[in-house]
Formats: C-alpha cells, sequence, structure tokens
C-alpha cells in the first residue's frame, strides 16, 4: 500500500512539477517578465541553462509566450527628404549685384542715359551721373522689357538696351492723346498726337487687405488694395501735397472717385499702393502739366479675367494744358487766375483801409478752397457826415 501510494505520488509529483513550469510561465508572462526555466538539453550534451526574456503580454493570453534569443537587426530609417530652399544661389546674389547703379558716374551711365532717352524713357537731360531719374527709367526699362526689376545695369540689361526698341501701344485706337497702365508690367505710356511720348516705372495697388481710420466718420474702414481697370478720364487734380487718410499724395491726377496718378517717395518694382498709381517723385513734377483734364486713361489688368478698357468713343471737354509745373508746397496753380471775391471797407474818422481776398480759379472751373489776403491799402480821407 505503501510503495502505491508513493508510486502515485511521484508520478503525482512528476505531473505537478510539469504543471508548476506551465504555470509560472503563464503567470509570469501574464503581467511580469521573468526568466523562463531551463531547457533539456539534447542527448549526449551539457546541460546549459539559457535564459529568455519575455516581454509582458496581456492578460488575455492563456499560453506562454517564449521570444527566441536570437535578437532582431534594427530596421534603418528612411531620411526624410530635404526641404527645397528658397534662398538664392551665389550666382544669383552676384547677378543682382554686379552691374552700376545709383552712385555710379562716367561714360557708361552716359550712354545708358543717351539710350534710355532715345527709347522715350523719363530722362530730362543725360549728364553721365546715375540719380533717382536715371534710377527709375532703367527699372521702367526692366519692367517693360521683363528683365529683373534691379534699378541696376548689368551686362544683361545693358545688351537688352542696345537692341530695344519703344514699346507698342496697347490702345492704338483709344485717342491721339492718352494714357496707357499695363498693370503686369507696372509701366505707364503717355502718348501725344499718337506718339510714344514717355515711358514711366509704377507701382499699383498689392491687392492685400488693410484698415484705415476715417477721421470724417470716426470710424475704421477695411477695405482691399486694388486698383480699379478699364476706361477712365482724368477729371480733376490737386497742385502739390496733399494728405488722405491712407498717406500722402503729390500732385494726383483723379481719374475715378479717390484713385489718381500721383507722385509718391516709394515707386518699388512691384505693386505697393492702397489702389492709387504711383510715379516717381521726378516724373510726378512735370506729370500735370502735359496731361490735361478730360484725358484718355486705360488701365490694363494683369490678368485676363480682370476688366478690360474700351476705346472711348465720347469726345474728351475741351480743356487747355497747365501752364507750368509745380513744387512741393508751391502756392501757384497751373493755369490759375486770381480773382477778387471780396472787399471788406471801414470807415474811420481819417482813414478807409480796404482789403483784396483772392482765390485761384483751377482749370475745372471750380474755385480754390483756400483765399489769400494780396494787399492792404490805406487812404486817407476827411471826415464826411453819413447821408
Amino acid at each position: 500500500m505503501f510503495r502505491r501510494s508513493t508510486h502515485v505520488s511521484q508520478r503525482s509529483l512528476a505531473a505537478c512539477s510539469a504543471f508548476a513550469i506551465v504555470l509560472s510561465s503563464t503567470l509570469f508572462t501574464s503581467g511580469h517578465a521573468t526568466a523562463v526555466g531551463p531547457t533539456l538539453p539534447k542527448p549526449g550534451a551539457a546541460a546549459k541553462p539559457v535564459a529568455t526574456v519575455a516581454k509582458p503580454v496581456s492578460n488575455s493570453a492563456s499560453k506562454p509566450v517564449v521570444k527566441s534569443a536570437v535578437a532582431k537587426k534594427p530596421t534603418p530609417k528612411k531620411a526624410a527628404p530635404k526641404k527645397a530652399t528658397t534662398k538664392k544661389s551665389a550666382t544669383q546674389k552676384a547677378a543682382i549685384a554686379s552691374g552700376f547703379g545709383p552712385g555710379s558716374k562716367g561714360a557708361q551711365v552716359l550712354e545708358v542715359q543717351e539710350l534710355l532717352q532715345a527709347l522715350n524713357y523719363d530722362i530730362t537731360e543725360p549728364d553721365g551721373q546715375f540719380g533717382d531719374q536715371t534710377s527709375h527709367a532703367v527699372m521702367a526699362f526692366q519692367k517693360a522689357n521683363n528683365l529683373p526689376r534691379t534699378a541696376r545695369v548689368g551686362s544683361q540689361t545693358l545688351a537688352a538696351l542696345k537692341n530695344a526698341s519703344v514699346p507698342e501701344a496697347m490702345m492704338p485706337n483709344g485717342g491721339p492723346d492718352r494714357v496707357e497702365v499695363d498693370l503686369k508690367r507696372q509701366i505707364m505710356m503717355l502718348w501725344q498726337n499718337d506718339e510714344l511720348f514717355k515711358v514711366i516705372s509704377i507701382s499699383s495697388g498689392n491687392n492685400k487687405e488693410f484698415c484705415a481710420f476715417d477721421p470724417e466718420t470716426g470710424e475704421t474702414e477695411c477695405d482691399k488694395a486694388v486698383t480699379p481697370t478699364g476706361s477712365f478720364r482724368i477729371q480733376r487734380r490737386w497742385v502739390g501735397w496733399r494728405e488722405s487718410r491712407l498717406g500722402e499724395l503729390y500732385n494726383p491726377l483723379y481719374f475715378s472717385g479717390g484713385f489718381a496718378l500721383h507722385g509718391s517717395l516709394n515707386v518699388p518694382g512691384q505693386p505697393a499702393s492702397h489702389g492709387c498709381i504711383r510715379v516717381p517723385m521726378v516724373s510726378a513734377e512735370w506729370l500735370p502739366t502735359e496731361v490735361a483734364d478730360g484725358t484718355a486713361l486705360y488701365i490694363f489688368p494683369a490678368t485676363d479675367d480682370g476688366k478690360q478698357p474700351t476705346p472711348l468713343k465720347s469726345k474728351a471737354p475741351v480743356t487747355t494744358k497747365p501752364a507750368g509745373s509745380t513744387v512741393p508746397g508751391g502756392a501757384t496753380v497751373p493755369s490759375s487766375t486770381n480773382v477778387p471775391v471780396t472787399v471788406a471797407t471801414t470807415t474811420t474818422s481819417t482813414t478807409t483801409t480796404t482789403t483784396i481776398a483772392t482765390v485761384r480759379l483751377l482749370p475745372d472751373g471750380t474755385l480754390s478752397p483756400a483765399a489769400t489776403t494780396v494787399g492792404t491799402t490805406t487812404i486817407t480821407l476827411p471826415l464826411t457826415s453819413t447821408p
């Protein structure tokens, strides 16, 4: 009885040991990482324990998971593609900085000025000095010929100058005296008697949103900086500097509401205004002299989906051109006439003082709002009784 029990106990003990091994593996792999017991060696081989580490698995696992002792090679990660940079190359930078520009002087500058003048760009008198007028004329030429807008003369611009021709008309049937504006190239062309008179660099609306305070309404209004396109006429003008809620305008020529051609201290190579058409100050000095009220103005859009100008068929109103140019802050008005409008007389016992106030009659028939006193005359009179 004792032996049978011992035999059964030995078998039970072996079974329990096997069960214990399985159970311990299950428990340890269920939530705790541990070393699995030694494996049985092959016949004739020395028993060498090999420890393998099993990573924790979820509690729902019903069987032990034993990982291989051989480590896997890590998968190499692919390098992320480099983003394209927008930095200019050294060659591009050198091309922009090469040549000559503002401040230069000499025979080369004189040659460029003569070439620009022959092509009807705004060069008054070639003098070999690369000043503001030459800089804007070079910029206008580069814009008209789709060259880099650097306002400097390098080999590319110089070669183009020597082989260039005058720009072609955009509205040849728009009237003998007209102004054509190309928003795509950012240039303006003045035509007189159907012949090209001047080509000028401009800067138009930059198509960005902006907000400005209106002192008349006391409110801040927002809009988009868009230059209107189509067919217009010069309607009215202002002499000298005029301050608006969007900035200062020099010698503005208005063509649609508050939109005007006007002089500006900032006329870059790209659109930058709130919607007006900026011209260089050197051109704004003589522009009112050459463009009368009623002159046709054609503004071509930068893209085909904009409003295209059409020839103006109606006859322009009869006007005379201003007699002279203006200067900043000047008190003279082109073609203005002093008209006595007020005579104030005060009588004392011995003297009478007469003051004549005058205003200026503008070319469009309106009076200047600012009156000026031109003189005071004192006359000694005998005392008389009132009838």
